[in-house]
């Protein structure tokens, strides 16, 4: 698969599940939350992409967020998400004791599904990625500076 491809499809599943996080969020299911982490994760994903990175398989936001170049315009916004790392372990399993983690307040969750919703369309206009095109690639794939 070719990296345009790449960058692209972890742009339309971010959109995905950014809408199905906001499905559930109306639907008061706490399962939203980390729905929008998941939307978070490959948004950053695709910017290490573009500059050659891989993260592996962990969900430690901040620590994908330090390898994008400080140089890069579009960190600030993912810095603004890189707090949705919780919500990819502690939140989807109760705790040894049994204790299920409270979801976070519907104008909380608003607000974290605004700052993807940014994050998400400032990498898909730098990359110029359709995101309702399925199949096609990004047309820019350059690390973004």
């Amino acid at each position: 698969m070719s990296v345009e491809l790449l960058i692209a499809n972890l742009l339309r599943v971010a959109r995905e599940d950014l809408e199905g996080a906001r499905l559930l969020a109306a639907a008061g299911n706490r399962n939203a939350i980390y729905l929008c982490e998941q939307s978070a994760e490959k948004v950053i994903r695709a910017v290490l992409t573009s500059e050659g990175l891989h993260a592996g398989i962990k969900h430690h936001l901040n620590d994908m967020v330090d390898m994008v170049p400080d140089e890069s315009p579009i960190k600030p916004a993912l810095r603004a998400i890189e707090h949705l790392a919780a919500y990819a372990t502690s939140y989807r399993y109760p705790t040894s004791s049994g204790r299920v983690q409270q979801s976070p307040t519907r104008e909380a969750m608003d607000l974290t599904a605004s700052q993807v919703g940014h994050a998400l369309s400032e990498a898909a206009s730098r990359f110029d990625v359709d995101l309702t095109a399925p199949g096609t690639p990004a047309r820019k794939a350059q690390p973004i500076r």
